[in-house]
């Protein structure tokens, strides 16, 4: 079953009533609007998905590649029960329940889409590990580099340091080492795009052109675990 305007309409009314009794009392409405269409977008994006990564977790179930429609409210100051937004994450399985891992996502929300791909909260030793495979001029890093800038689709994003970390860098890597996170995101609202029959299969075909940034997040991940982060001090020759 496709997105429908059916989709967005339920968050919205579901998110003002804001009531558990609410929800169950339309929880078959949940499953037709949302939830059908959210597996089936997983069923239609998994092909592609496993040719870019073959370990990524692909179950169509809520908790595995689908999110809760119910927040976590322990340590929010926001106490709403429900989510507006709706999101498919494809990810390998985590080794720890609050390890960030390398995703590639694809967001839903009444003011519009985003998908793409970078960590949820990296952390200090994840984007320093970052840095200095870019510094070192690693060949997984220049990759990702030229990919990402040969490509017109996704715009880098994360909040920057006020100060350049290496000012003296090449102005092409310097928007890798300024960010104190770092994702790939593409936006938008055409509902002609949104409410299309193979909406998954063209949003995960165009997720593979950030095939070789998601390979280089791995190379970052797979370091840092595997050996304590030195700060990265020589920028090599690209």
């Amino acid at each position: 079953m496709p997105v429908t305007p059916g989709f967005f309409d339920f968050l919205v009314e579901n998110r003002l009533h804001d009531s558990k009794a609410w929800f169950e009392e339309h929880r078959k409405e949940y499953q037709r609007l949302v939830l059908e269409p959210l597996r089936g977008l997983v069923t239609e994006m998994t092909p592609v998905m496993l040719e870019l990564d073959p370990q990524l977790v692909v179950q169509p179930a809520v908790g595995k590649t689908i999110s809760r429609i119910f927040r976590d409210t322990r340590f929010s100051r926001d106490k709403s029960a429900f989510r507006e937004h709706l999101w498919i994450s494809f990810s390998r399985a985590k080794a720890e329940r609050f390890q960030p891992v390398p995703e590639l996502w694809f967001d839903l929300a009444p003011d519009g889409y985003s998908y793409g791909c970078g960590w949820y909260c990296p952390g200090t030793q994840l984007m320093e590990t970052l840095r200095r495979l870019v510094l070192e001029g690693d060949k997984t890093a220049k990759a990702a580099v030229r990919a990402a800038g040969a490509q017109q689709l996704f715009r880098m994003e994360g909040d920057r340091y006020k100060r350049p970390k290496y000012p003296d860098a090449p102005p092409d890597l310097r928007p890798w080492l300024d960010r104190k996170e770092l994702y790939f995101c593409r936006e938008g609202n055409d509902p002609e795009f949104l409410y299309a029959p193979d909406l998954g299969r063209r949003v995960a075909e165009e997720l593979t052109v950030l095939a070789p940034v998601y390979k280089l997040f791995w190379k970052a991940q797979d370091t840092a675990l595997a050996q304590t982060v030195r700060p990265a001090t020589a920028l090599a020759q690209w």
